[in-house]
């Protein structure tokens, strides 16, 4: 009797904690404009984006930082294997407005993690270029 109790608490806290997990981050956005021309697609296991002059082909990826609260949606992701074409390591989305998210393409690694140094972002050396495109999420 005791051994059932025990299967069915075991069976209640999976349960539990299937419910609590929090939903992955989906979503297709397109992208105009030169160097924006495109789309970016973040599905449940990998992300895609194609773009004028960079073609990130699905690849795996893991989550740097995510933030579904309402209103505040934003996700970056780090890829695990880039295409040959594939400008980006790190991609980041997140709302402007209402219609329009900004999605951002960087180099690195690093270049992600020392975007908010002072003068990293507008320093001439090519390895910190970020690509930043106004784009609509189509659903």
């Amino acid at each position: 009797m005791q051994m059932i109790k025990a299967i069915g608490l075991a069976l209640l806290i999976l349960a539990g904690a299937a419910v609590a997990a929090e939903p992955p981050f989906t979503g297709a956005f397109n992208g105009r404009g030169r160097a924006c021309f495109g789309g970016f697609y973040i599905r449940e296991k990998t992300v895609e984006w194609i773009s004028t002059y960079s073609i990130c082909k699905p690849s795996r990826y893991e989550v740097l930082a995510k933030d579904l609260t309402a209103g505040r949606q934003r996700i970056a992701v780090h890829i695990k294997s880039r295409s040959r074409q594939c400008l980006y390591e790190v991609f980041e989305a997140e709302p402007i407005d209402t219609y329009n998210w900004g999605v951002n393409g960087y180099q690195s690694l690093e270049s992600y993690k020392n975007r908010e140094l002072p003068g990293w972002s507008s320093s001439p050396l090519e390895e910190r270029w970020v690509l930043s495109c106004p784009m609509i999420r189509l659903n």
